[in-house]
């Protein structure tokens, strides 16, 4: 198996290129900036579908993951948004099947989808540009061996420390004030290394849109107590409550067959994850 790993530098990326390679897989990276490239990183952008051609032609994988995305934590629709987020997390799925079709038609693709195309108007631009990313795998179906990941928040010490979980853990660690806005908000958080184990059972399976999920939900309430106690320290005087920041969406049960059905199930409990990532941030 030869296998081609968009967005390869980042948590998701980094985790399933890891995993691959212990597995003996032929794996190749792909990044958009050319000071990032060398042995088995090729050079790649979801802006420019001839330079996803030549990434194709180097390489003639079998599977390709494709974990790129210009992402907006917390980016409602009115806040600023990252440029060019849906020309890359949209359109740019769009340019990679299209590749796909024209240099390796036989190859497996696994798009990372989101729940966030559960309830795409809570999450901006993003939701939105998921949505179309997440509806165009299923249009090339008919064409290409193409199938969605639909995973639910997930995260790591390799995580963004823009997004909730890794702020919390990190501010818990190092003992920085901690202001949060609605803590009883709900989120299915899992391990990112245990979500991208899951694209192996994705590739293997027939195309289809499947969930990722633990089928836990906690509240954000629930993570900040689980840091807390890693750290050795209480509630009181360590977080305060702001009821004006933006509320976090809670994230909405899916339809989706899960991925439980082909034999995978999460290795790591909620509590060892967030006390993991509190070890990590100290």
């Amino acid at each position: 198996m030869r296998a081609l790993v968009l967005g390869a530098l980042g948590q998701d990326g980094q985790y399933l290129t890891e995993q691959l390679r212990a597995d003996g897989v032929d794996v190749w990276g792909m990044t958009r900036r050319v000071r990032e490239a060398g042995p088995r990183m090729l050079v790649g952008d979801l802006l420019d579908q001839p330079s996803l051609e030549a990434a194709l032609r180097a390489c003639r994988p079998n599977a390709v993951f494709n974990l790129a995305a210009v992402t907006a934590p917390g980016g409602n629709w009115g806040t600023p948004q990252p440029p060019l987020l849906a020309e890359v997390t949209g359109m740019g799925v769009v340019r990679l099947l299209e590749a796909m079709l024209a240099v390796v038609p036989d190859a497996r693709l696994v798009h990372a989808s989101s729940s966030a195309v559960r309830e795409p108007r809570r999450y901006g631009l993003y939701g939105a540009a998921k949505v179309f990313a997440h509806d165009a795998v299923v249009g090339y179906r008919n064409r290409l061996h193409c199938s969605n990941a639909v995973f639910y928040s997930h995260t790591s010490p390799r995580q963004d420390p823009r997004f909730l979980a890794p702020r919390i853990c990190r501010s818990v660690a190092r003992g920085e004030p901690l202001i949060l806005g609605d803590v009883d908000s709900r989120r299915d958080w899992g391990s990112a290394s245990d979500y991208c184990e899951a694209l192996r059972y994705i590739h293997d399976a027939e195309p289809g849109d499947w969930m990722v999920a633990t089928g836990e939900q906690h509240t954000v309430r629930a993570l900040v107590i689980a840091a807390l106690a890693e750290a050795g320290k209480s509630w009181e005087g360590a977080v305060t409550i702001n009821p004006l920041l933006p509320r976090v969406p809670h994230e909405q049960p899916g339809t989706w067959r899960s991925v439980r059905e082909l034999g995978w199930t999460p290795k790591t409990s909620f509590t060892d994850m967030v006390g993991e990532m509190v070890r990590a941030a100290k």
